[in-house]
């Protein structure tokens, strides 16, 4: 392999390398901004069923109406459930035990929890009510969240596909010029002759 390509070969792999390391955290900065997000808003939605279910006999007409406007739209595959002091499902319909007991006891011991499940994220909230004290778990799809993340690795990957061409040639065009006075001095070495060794 010739030098200039060497060069330029060397030259690609190093900023490719720069780039990439770049690229992941930027990547790994997205995904943690999207996770905990998501998280936020499932524990929004644990407070705002809380407030729902369980204070809707001490907040005034107009506070419970404001309430239930903020949960109207209900995330991807949500899961909702309240768990009383023995652990059993109530006041929503479907009385389904969806989390066991483990996880309901790590919530009523550690008061607020964030956890993942496959493709779920969970979030789980102790609520001390005049009806009792209660678990609340809420689990939900971050579809668009995942839908960004793809959409954010494809734009990537083309991006680090481009610039890695594109320094590669840049790499060619300045081994080029870098190696131009050697080559001369190359060319002139093989021009010299016993008739011309002042040369």
């Amino acid at each position: 392999m010739e030098i200039k390509n060497r060069l330029a070969l060397y030259f690609t792999l190093i900023s490719a390398l720069i780039l990439f390391i770049a690229l992941t955290v930027i990547y790994l900065t997205f995904h943690s901004f999207a996770t905990s997000d998501f998280y936020g808003r499932l524990n929004d939605r644990a407070k705002i069923a809380a407030q729902l279910y369980l204070e809707a006999d001490e907040i005034s007409a107009d506070s419970l109406s404001h309430v239930q406007e903020r949960s109207l739209k209900e995330l991807p595959g949500e899961v909702m459930r309240f768990y009383n002091d023995s652990n059993s499902a109530s006041f929503i319909k479907d009385r389904q035990q969806y989390w066991d007991n483990s996880v309901i006891d790590m919530v009523r011991k550690r008061k607020e929890v964030s956890f993942t499940e496959g493709d779920r994220q969970t979030v789980g909230i102790y609520y001390n009510d005049n009806q009792g004290n209660f678990v609340i778990l809420v689990s939900a799809i971050d579809i668009q969240g995942h839908r960004r993340i793809d959409d954010l690795v494809k734009i990537m990957l083309f991006m680090f596909i481009i610039s890695i061409t594109g320094l590669f040639f840049m790499g060619l065009c300045f081994s080029k010029k870098w190696l131009q006075r050697i080559d001369d001095m190359i060319c002139q070495m093989q021009q010299v002759r016993d008739s011309n060794l002042s040369l």
